[in-house]
């Protein structure tokens, strides 16, 4: 009795087809008692709650006539929760059953867990759509019915790479099935803690526009042979549209592994970057193109934000563990603080007397090239973000306080990515009342000098 019952469950679960989305997964309950279903694509603006329905239509809810909001995160964080190290089989049978009721891309990544886990575990099989064979499984890559030995054979590929998806992320990879499901757990707790950490102050978006073509793609290459670069060895996010994939579109990073690294180079900076497009930009504007439209002169704000977000991350792959921010622990890492007061030599940080004006005006092909100037630029970014979020400098013209940078920073995404005016290095400035960010050059410096000392190291 107890397997039937089994075995119907993974059927029931099985019903839902992974190409499908679903558009009426979430709920808004007003206090009339009327109930309205959708996608809440906004839940972070301050005065409303906004829901996205099939074909691209928003309803907006004043928040004064919500009584509750059922939404995709807090069920992602509620399943995050109780994902742990350690659990049992049956432990983690319950943790998928539990994420069919409104988490169905996580049900089949935590299906694919159970079986790193106990590899002939019916119910995960079952509900996966693999068949028995003999006294084994059948399982399915790249649109082929194979042995289990074959499937882990084809997924260490890239012609027949894995391609995996979360309710945030899409993964195509030849690193093999348990990274891969490390990967995406990682990557959906980099997005929790995103949305509550800073979703709130840069009104985030809870998803893109299009879920079906626009979601985040990550292309992770198992070691560099395979890995195509933009230039020199760095990873990358690209939102021009330029690369092919199997799923997502227009939204794509691209990484890999270093020998013997437990996680993908940059996989938590590049991460960042995609949810500052995806929560700040696609969700918010319908119709967005690549190209232009998407590369823009701020991507050193991206790489800086990235830098910062990354320092909060650690724990074992699969099991993040995101520190809080601003509790006084962040610190500066020895070479990125060097970096920072290392003289650049020519480039396009040399063109105005003071560094800054040159650094929040550095364009994307700046970050692209060849130039041996690139990691000083890099560093910057981070150092001067960071200086922003940890710091909070006052912005001064004269002796009167215009603003702090912090809270400028937050405008300056707002405002670039979450407006049409895009770019401007100006908004920096309309952010301070008209004071100059260049001001702040000094106090950066002197911050970040300490943590390039021996002694610091």
């Amino acid at each position: 009795m107890k397997k039937r019952t089994l075995h119907l469950a993974a059927l029931a679960l099985a019903s839902w087809r992974e190409d499908e989305f679903d558009w009426q997964r979430d709920a808004v309950v007003l206090k009339n008692g009327k109930e309205e279903r959708g996608v809440v694509i906004e839940a972070c603006d301050p005065e409303q709650i906004v829901l996205l329905l099939d074909g691209g239509k928003r309803e907006e809810f004043p928040l004064a006539e919500v009584e509750r909001v059922d939404k995709l995160r807090d069920r992602l964080e509620s399943f995050m929760s109780k994902h742990k190290a350690g659990l049992s089989a049956d432990v983690e049978w319950q943790l998928l059953q539990g994420a069919r009721r409104g988490l169905p891309h996580m049900a089949r990544v935590q299906a694919y867990n159970i079986l790193l886990l106990e590899p002939e575990h019916t119910g995960a099989h079952e509900f996966l759509g693999h068949r028995r064979s003999g006294s084994g499984w059948n399982w399915v890559i790249d649109d082929k019915s194979v042995s289990e030995k074959k499937f882990h054979e084809l997924s260490r590929e890239w012609n027949s790479r894995l391609v995996l998806e979360s309710e945030h992320f899409v993964l195509e990879t030849d690193c093999g099935l348990k990274r891969a499901v490390e990967i995406l757990f990682d990557l959906e707790g980099l997005y929790l803690w995103w949305m509550a950490n800073l979703g709130p102050a840069l009104h985030a978006t809870e998803d893109v526009d299009d879920p079906r073509s626009e979601k985040i793609t990550f292309l992770v290459h198992k070691n560099l042979e395979s890995f195509q670069p933009i230039s020199g060895k760095e990873p990358y996010y690209d939102p021009s549209g330029q690369l092919t994939t199997s799923k997502g579109g227009i939204n794509v990073a691209r990484t890999f592994y270093l020998p013997d690294a437990q996680r993908p180079e940059g996989l938590f900076q590049l991460g960042t970057q995609s949810l500052i497009y995806s929560t700040l930009l696609l969700g918010k504007t319908k119709g967005v193109e690549p190209g232009l439209d998407f590369k823009r002169s701020a991507i050193w704000v991206e790489i800086g934000l990235g830098y910062w977000v990354g320092r909060h991350c650690g724990g074992q792959p699969g099991y993040p563990e995101l520190e809080p921010p601003l509790d006084g622990t962040f610190a500066l890492d020895f070479d990125t603080a060097r970096w920072t007061l290392e003289p650049v030599n020519g480039g396009p940080l040399t063109h105005a007397r003071n560094e800054l004006t040159n650094l929040i005006g550095l364009h994307y092909e700046d970050f692209y090239d060849t130039s041996t100037n690139l990691h000083l630029y890099k560093a910057r970014c981070a150092s001067f973000v960071s200086f922003l979020i940890e710091v909070n400098p006052p912005v001064k013209k004269g002796k009167k306080e215009l603003g702090r940078g912090r809270e400028g920073l937050w405008y300056y995404f707002r405002e670039v990515y979450g407006t049409p005016k895009a770019h401007s290095s100006s908004a920096f400035d309309d952010a301070f009342g008209g004071a100059k960010v260049e001001s702040l050059e000094e106090l950066w410096k002197a911050w970040t000098k300490p943590y390039a000392s021996v002694v610091g190291k």
